[in-house]
């Protein structure tokens, strides 16, 4: 009898099931809005969730069913999403209208975890307070007082390529592999005061943790895709987008650095700094009223957010840039000769007011973000009702919508020819609606600008000293994606040849 029971719960349970996913399916249909048709659970993104495809992929398959409109519907899993296409609508969500959409994402897993209290999910008041406080750090004066740092970097940059080259001449490289110790190092010592030592050492700590943060194993990208897509089952023990091993580190990192600062009476022009400034406040108050206590747990995630995304997008551009500079020799020379130019006007020495004058590079660097943007989509959760412009949708506190930036930049009606690249598209600046590889707005990337002279820097301090070709696996562009990181990247590493150059301009 106990058995029949039990069996006939099991049936009602799934039939209630289903039909709870038949409801969640049918949100955008009874608003009368366009959207691709879903599967129960998967809703729009099964290959997604199944680790086949990234999301920008995903979304750009949306994207392109919705061809001719303004916006549509979308499934996140059992999440109904909106995607916007119109490049005015988008302005409107990002700028004229932000009051409505200030916060990237407020799940409530991210309110259990202190590893996630940090600026890029910081939400309302608090997040303007505390991006007020933080941008001390990545400002233009802070960038050319650390630009020496840098520089000390790259010297080391080429000192290892250099060996590597004269070891095995014409080696073939990854690039992502050798760029990921560059940027962790950077990261290192000008937000954290430490060295990491990871161009000198690949399997320093540090470099072993940055292997860890975006994780491509397959518990740990599916664990990534969950809390993501299904913000209910994140709430289960286990679920946190970062490893326990990830966040121990940091936590570590964060008493041990401010002990040892406290007790030396060390002062340093970097977030550690900031941050222990902020804790000898106590709490973080707004005008509004909001307050936040600045606990070690805080401080441990906002390193851990500064160091992500800091080595990791950085790493990103420059791997990009120079697989794409090995694909188009002409673009390369063309940038080498730049480099040479500006660098014997400044007697050899890479200098900060030297980048400032390499327009070109500029230029390459901008064609490299369009085509392959690290954060390659857009998110924002609305946090007023709002009436979408020119139509009857009217969007909830709580609704989700993504901007599929990879999609809008490889538009040929945006963008003539998308997919050659092309650096000379943006001979006449940046100022274009639809170009936005650091978002927009009040919210718009805290780092840009930082980032940017990192990838520049780079980008000098290697075109100077060595050339890039294809090789036996040099991979054909546009790259295939790689479908288990949050940050775009190849699906199979970017192999280049690397040769010194056959002659140096003289000084």
């Amino acid at each position: 009898m106990w058995l029949w029971y039990s069996l006939v719960l099991l049936v009602v349970a799934a039939a209630l099931f289903l039909l709870y996913l038949y409801s969640v399916n049918q949100h955008w249909s009874k608003l009368g809005i366009p959207h691709p048709k879903p599967e129960l659970f998967f809703g729009n993104t099964r290959r997604f969730f199944l680790l086949k495809e990234c999301l920008p992929e995903a979304l750009d398959r949306v994207y392109h069913q919705l061809e001719g409109l303004p916006f549509g519907g979308f499934y996140l899993m059992m999440t109904p999403c909106l995607v916007v296409r119109d490049l005015g609508l988008i302005n409107r969500i990002f700028v004229g209208d932000f009051g409505h959409f200030h916060d990237r994402m407020n799940f409530p897993h991210f309110k259990r975890d202190p590893m996630t209290h940090h600026l890029f999910t910081m939400g309302g008041s608090l997040w303007k307070e505390m991006r007020l406080r933080m941008s001390q750090v990545f400002s233009v004066g802070h960038t050319r007082r650390v630009f020496f740092l840098m520089q000390e970097c790259c010297s080391r940059l080429q000192k290892s390529v250099d060996v590597a080259v004269r070891r095995q001449p014409g080696c073939e490289v990854e690039l992502k592999q050798l760029l990921s110790t560059f940027t962790t190092d950077v990261i290192g010592v000008c937000a954290f005061g430490i060295e990491c030592g990871a161009i000198d050492d690949v399997n320093s700590q540090f470099r072993r943790i940055s292997s860890m943060v975006f994780d491509t194993s397959t518990p740990a990208a599916f664990r990534q895709v969950v809390t993501q897509t299904l913000p209910t089952v994140a709430l289960f023990p286990g679920m946190s987008f970062f490893s326990n091993h990830v966040k121990e580190f940091f936590d570590r990192i964060a008493t041990e650095t401010c002990q040892y600062r406290e007790k030396h009476n060390v002062l340093r022009d970097d977030v550690v700094h900031l941050l222990m400034t902020l804790r000898q406040e106590g709490k973080l108050t707004t005008e509004e009223g909001e307050c936040i206590e600045i606990s070690d747990k805080l401080m441990a995630a906002h390193l851990l957010m500064t160091f992500a995304l800091g080595f990791e997008m950085t790493s990103t551009t420059m791997s990009f840039c120079l697989h794409e500079l090995a694909m188009n020799p002409d673009v390369q020379t063309k940038a080498r000769v730049e480099v040479d130019a500006v660098l014997s006007r400044y007697g050899g020495e890479m200098t900060y007011e030297a980048l400032q004058e390499m327009r070109y590079l500029d230029m390459v660097v901008a064609e490299t973000l369009r085509l392959y943007p690290p954060m390659a989509y857009l998110m924002r959760q609305c946090t007023e009702p709002y009436q979408v412009p020119g139509s009857d949708l009217r969007l909830r506190v709580g609704d989700i919508v993504y901007v599929p930036l990879l999609s809008l930049h490889r538009d040929p009606r945006l963008f003539p020819e998308p997919l050659r690249f092309n650096p000379e598209r943006f001979s006449g600046g940046h100022a274009h609606p639809a170009y936005l590889p650091f978002g927009d707005g009040p919210r718009i990337c805290l780092g840009q600008k930082f980032g940017l002279v990192e990838v520049k820097a780079c980008l000098v301090a290697l075109l100077s000293r060595f050339e890039f070709r294809r090789c036996s696996r040099s991979l054909d562009s546009p790259v295939p994606l790689e479908p288990r990181k949050i940050i775009l990247a190849a699906a199979s590493g970017l192999y280049v040849r690397v040769t010194p150059r056959a002659w140096l301009p003289v000084s």
